[in-house]
């Protein structure tokens, strides 16, 4: 993916600016934690805590990290390494050292236009700066596995520990840059974890809301390979999953990445969860190319879902075949009136930033500065944190 460098200073990114201004601030909504600790920091964390696994060379860990072009290919291949990340994110104190690092990250490099080999910053000059930031991750799979002599398989910390960390390094954050930025969690339930964990996240999330201001929404994550929800039983169980997380939060989901995910399951999990927002649904766009279906599409609208878009990892993944198809994924959005924002997903994993990735398309051609600037309009009203309820 290209980057800026030198002999391009006028970027097609100044153009996103509001006239007068310096930088324009930001809303960034689809962020995983997993993936917003740069490189070497990751490194770091792993050593301090001896994790077995990660004391190799350092040049080996970040060419497995970094997801490229070169170890992806499918959603399932982009995924894979995240047991090693989650591994040494694990517990209380390492969850809050991650979201103080993205929160950091977000808030120092997310405008910047170019990246060292690490993940650290390396642009001067950054275009704009993220002032709001929704971090997301599952807490279950930050709790270290553990088997027990009777062959159970239990968390090694508490999760109840582990969301009140993420809560309050959120809120030591926001205190640091003086109001510079605010951030919101997340929790995600996982398509690869067993019903009985995701229901006791769903127990949590309800808890922790009513506790904890930081505890924004609720997100349905991971291979979609492992669990579709195409058998009407299984989505009924999932609806109750989020109804049990209750109604005074955010709703998103990640759904119609993959070739999967059926039109048909598209839709009838957009009925059945009810969310605002969702992530990556590129069935829907691709349905109406292949078949003229246009179904999917119409529900967005008249719904009115937000769609959470990744350029780099929706390139990654091959959900989106090339940048060319980007644009007319955009133009098909907009032909049906449907609101859109952009993200980094992973930036660290992917050594990217928002503003690279929106550099990318904006030079390729595929989007025009007021597709970006209605997509920057988009996530400021879309966002969960300060959500007003009905």
């Amino acid at each position: 993916m290209p980057r800026y460098t030198p002999n391009n200073p006028r970027s097609p990114l100044l153009d996103v600016i509001p006239k007068g201004a310096a930088r324009r601030d930001v809303t960034e909504l689809h962020v995983h934690l997993g993936g917003s600790v740069p490189l070497f920091r990751l490194w770091e964390m792993g050593i301090e805590r001896g994790i077995r696994g990660v004391a190799g060379s350092y040049e080996d860990f970040i060419s497995l990290l970094h997801r490229s072009a070169k170890n992806t290919g499918n959603l399932d291949r982009y995924l894979e390494i995240f047991d090693t990340v989650e591994m040494i994110q694990a517990g209380p104190s390492a969850v809050a050292e991650a979201v103080r690092i993205a929160i950091n990250g977000a808030y120092r490099t997310g405008g910047m236009r170019k990246l060292g080999p690490g993940g650290e910053g390396g642009d001067p000059d950054p275009v704009f700066a993220i002032t709001k930031l929704e971090l997301r991750f599952n807490p279950m799979k930050r709790t270290g596995a553990m088997h027990t002599r009777s062959g159970d398989t239990v968390g090694l910390y508490d999760v109840d520990r582990i969301i009140r960390a993420a809560c309050e390094s959120a809120e030591e954050s926001e205190i640091a840059y003086r109001g510079g930025i605010q951030t919101g969690l997340i929790f995600c339930f996982g398509r690869d974890l067993p019903w009985e964990v995701n229901r006791t996240l769903a127990e949590k999330i309800k808890h922790w809301k009513k506790t904890h201001p930081k505890v924004i929404g609720i997100d349905l994550a991971g291979p979609e390979s492992a669990m579709t929800l195409e058998n009407p039983a299984d989505l009924e169980k999932m609806a109750e999953i989020y109804d049990c997380a209750g109604d005074e939060i955010g709703r998103t989901v990640h759904v119609g990445e993959t070739p999967h995910i059926s039109l048909d399951t598209f839709i009838n999990t957009l009925k059945a969860l009810r969310p605002h927002r969702v992530g990556h649904p590129v069935i829907a766009a691709r349905a109406f190319w292949d078949s003229g279906d246009a179904r999917g599409l119409e529900l967005l609208a008249e719904k009115k879902i937000v769609c959470e878009l990744c350029i780099h990892s929706n390139l990654l993944t091959k959900a989106i075949t090339s940048i060319q198809e980007y644009g007319k994924f955009l133009k098909t959005l907009d032909d049906f009136k449907i609101d859109y924002t952009f993200s980094t997903d992973s930036p660290a994993l992917q050594l990217t930033t928002l503003a690279a990735e929106l550099e990318y398309l904006l030079e390729s051609g595929s989007a025009t500065p007021e597709q970006v600037i209605r997509a920057f309009d988009t996530a400021d009203r879309s966002t969960f944190i300060n959500m007003r309820r009905n």
